[in-house]
């Protein structure tokens, strides 16, 4: 009898176990991002994993296309593009009907440029830069349905050419207007 009322507490006990755990609900997105900055567009999918209710970790993948025309500092004209990702965090704040999100990401893209300098003697070239930019976000998502929402947030960043591979290219302090949408997946 005591085997019995064992293995009972210990079912019972296991089965509470799990429907717990399949209470717990676990939320991804993924989603299409345009990101608009002074010189250039981000184009990115991502994805985000809620690790808790209204905190998500974030990751994105995509390219980066960037005319700086004379404004680099350094050449006459520069054309740039190359394909990098993103990891990074965001905190999501209930109001009205979606969240205003507050993030932090660092991404790293794989660029190529193509410049000119028109002096005297004109010159043009192609630099390859390993570039790191860390950005802080803020804006709001609205949900236009329990699977699909969508919003607009504002960008700061920097960014940092940390390999050069070639003559100097652009860098430095911007800002950014981004356009998202996301699915959710569960």
């Amino acid at each position: 009898m005591k085997r019995i009322i064992y293995l009972w507490v210990l079912f019972s006990f296991s089965n509470s176990f799990s429907q717990q755990k399949s209470e717990v609900k676990e939320k991804r997105e993924i989603g299409l991002e345009i990101q608009k900055y002074p010189v250039g567009t981000i184009t990115v999918i991502t994805y985000n994993y809620f690790f808790k209710e209204t905190w998500a970790m974030r990751f994105r993948v995509g390219g980066n296309f960037a005319n700086r025309k004379d404004e680099s500092g350094f050449n006459d004209d520069e054309k740039a593009n190359g394909f990098g990702g993103s990891f990074g965090i965001n905190k999501y704040v209930r109001s009205g009907n979606g969240n205003f999100i507050f993030g932090a990401n660092v991404d790293v893209w794989n660029m190529w440029t193509k410049w000119i300098d028109y002096s005297e003697i004109p010159q043009n070239g192609k630099t390859y830069t390993l570039v790191i930019q860390p950005w802080i976000n803020a804006g709001y998502l609205y949900n236009f349905s329990k699977k699909f929402n969508a919003g607009i947030y504002l960008g700061f960043g920097r960014e940092i050419n940390v390999i050069t591979d070639g003559e100097n290219v652009g860098q430095g302090l911007m800002g950014s207007l981004t356009l998202s949408g996301n699915y959710k997946l569960n």
